[in-house]
């Protein structure tokens, strides 16, 4: 089993605050170069990185000489950090410091190049620049920032080998801070007597440290886990599946941990207001680490809400509304939003097919028109233009009134014939003459997918066609690829099946039950999984245990790979080309970040 858990970057937002009065305040050079300068920070402003990055390399490559360069290429650096193109992101910040080395942006560029070593999985480098940044820092900000970064690093103490000597060159008015955060893995150095000299200095004994490095944190009784879920009512089968996973997983930590978790059910009865309501009293409740649920986005939005002035870590597992996590700095979501589904479709059509131009034809149901939206301002943002947008009806069997409105916008006009003759004589009427866009959005489901498609196939509207998750069905993949057309089409419910994860959760399922896991069970396992490791390397601290969760990246689960954003949503969203008839992998995971909250 694969497992890798590299922190979040915490409080980066407060960076942005004195990077910002550092670098937007103007420049002084040549006035066109001040204008396209301006220019790039304003598109950086408005998240828009791809914009923003050719700005400023145009500025590096026109005015190689310029006093401001330095600036230039730390912006370039920082547009594909945010763009998540990290290995060139930490090329350009290794150049900004060879190149640069009297800038005072220096320490800044260590953080971030310290960032993108995280995130590529080099932690012993990330570590190594977190403390070079945090030694050349005139800032008390960053360097509080320095030593939360360092912190989240530290926690993955089996993939850092932490050498006293890296405290060497630290000014010595800002090093005891800075030990004190590492004291718990010094105390697992190999180097004690260094170790203990540095501890020393700041009045610290290793001993101090080393009972808490060698024993496990939790305590000998059992730990509860409320799981608010409903029991009771139409719902109830579902919130039973989700108990069952976590029985498994609680299971497995009884067996690796030698710990007793006690999964306890409070019956939210599918209500929102009633799981709110329990989820305030939970929260009083300071003996309970961390709880799990509620099903439903309504019930999830509510409770959410309801935590958002207390600390109690709450991890929602099915709920797939938009913007549920944000309501609460400790609520986490485990499936991908809806949304990020019209995001990532998005993206793929400007970044991968070179698309300017696409047409969304859309099921009237909610989630199907939140993916729509969701397509229409990422496309449109990244300068595309959605030409049209059909919305058809769940009763609906006939497109054709949908599919003839959209020719007539593509040929601008209607047809002032009712025939038309092709290359080879033959009269066609004006249905079977083809048009041509950049791609075709068509979330839907199932049922609507499969009578849908091979009417777009009759009327020949010729593009690229982008999905949902509701064409990873045997109804949409039978149709042939005649009619499917190499679709291209996120899914987070297909990724599972063949990892070794999935693979031991379903194995102890089925001995436990008799029968296959459902897609919710293998949530209600990954969310029991993700707490209950937290909870193994934080005690049970609801502080902590947060910090924790978020530092989750790429993490194989049994439903999937999990991978939180800035705001607790996960973002792991694999993509699939529908080719015979079958759903193959395109990419092993793809992601959309959160709108950065660094400029």
């Amino acid at each position: 089993m694969q497992k890798k858990l590299w922190p979040t970057l915490i409080g980066l937002t407060f960076l942005v605050v004195y990077s910002t009065g550092l670098w937007a305040s103007g420049i002084d050079d040549q006035s066109e170069v001040v204008a396209e300068y301006m220019k790039g920070r304003q598109l950086m402003r408005e998240s828009d990185y791809f914009g923003a990055l050719k700005v400023f390399k145009q500025l590096e490559g026109r005015f190689p000489d310029s006093k401001n360069l330095d600036l230039f290429v730390m912006h370039r650096s920082k547009c594909n950090y945010y763009l998540e193109e990290f290995s060139e992101a930490a090329a350009g910040f290794g150049y900004f410091l060879n190149r640069f080395s009297g800038s005072a942006q220096i320490p800044y560029a260590y953080f971030f190049l310290a960032n993108c070593q995280y995130r590529l999985g080099h932690g012993a480098e990330a570590v190594k620049n977190y403390l070079n940044a945090y030694r050349l820092s005139q800032d008390s900000r960053l360097d509080d920032l320095v030593r939360s970064s360092l912190e989240a690093a530290y926690t993955h103490a089996s993939a850092v080998t932490l050498d006293p000597a890296l405290f060497d060159n630290i000014p010595e008015d800002k090093l005891c801070p800075v030990v004190r955060v590492a004291a718990p893995y010094l105390a697992q150095s190999s180097n004690r007597a260094a170790a203990e000299k540095l501890l020393l200095a700041c009045g610290e004994q290793l001993d101090q440290y080393q009972h808490g490095a060698q024993n496990s944190p939790l305590s000998n009784g059992p730990i509860s886990i409320p799981m608010m879920l409903p029991f009771s009512g139409e719902l109830a089968a579902y919130g039973q599946e989700i108990y069952n996973g976590a029985v498994i997983a609680a299971e497995r930590f009884r067996r690796e941990q030698g710990q007793l978790i006690e999964l306890v059910p409070y019956d939210t009865k599918g209500d929102p207001i009633e799981a709110a309501r329990l989820a305030a009293e939970l929260a009083q409740d300071r003996s309970i680490p961390a709880a799990i649920g509620p099903l439903t986005s309504d019930a999830a939005a509510v409770t959410s809400a309801t935590l958002a002035c207390r600390n109690l870590p709450l991890v929602v597992p099915a709920a797939t509304q938009a913007g549920l996590a944000r309501l609460s700095e400790t609520t986490f979501q485990l499936s991908p939003n809806i949304e990020l589904q019209g995001l990532l479709m998005a993206q793929y059509a400007v970044d991968s097919l070179n698309a300017d131009s696409a047409v969304i034809i859309t099921s009237s149901a909610p989630d199907h028109l939140r993916m729509a939206r969701a397509f229409t301002e990422r496309f449109e943002k990244l300068g595309g233009e959605v030409v049209a947008v059909e919305y058809y009806r769940s009763r609906d069997k006939d497109f054709g009134p949908y599919l003839r409105d959209i020719k007539a916008m593509l040929w601008d006009r209607r047809p002032d014939s009712i025939f038309f003759t092709n290359e080879y004589g033959d009269t066609l009427d004006p249905d079977g003459i083809p048009v041509h866009i950049d791609c075709l959005y068509l979330p839907g489901s199932p049922l609507q997918l499969k009578q849908l498609l091979p009417q777009i196939h009759f009327y020949r509207i010729k593009g690229a066609y982008l999905g949902s998750d509701g064409w990873a069905d045997d109804a949409v993949l039978r149709l042939g690829d005649n009619v499917t057309r190499g679709a291209i089409v996120p899914s987070p419910f297909l990724s599972a099946t063949n990892s070794e994860e999935y693979t031991q959760f379903a194995a102890a399922y089925d001995t436990r039950y008799g029968k296959q896991p459902p897609r919710l069970a293998a949530l209600g396992y990954d969310a029991l999984r993700l707490v209950s490791l937290a909870m193994a390397e934080t005690s049970g601290d609801r502080d902590k245990l947060v910090k924790r969760l978020a530092t989750t990246r790429d993490f194989v689960g049994a439903s999937g790979r999990i991978t939180w954003s800035d705001h607790r949503e996960n973002t792991n969203m694999p993509l699939y080309r529908i080719t015979s008839g079958v759903a193959q992998p395109l990419t092993h995971a793809t992601t959309v970040a959160d709108d950065p909250t660094l400029d």
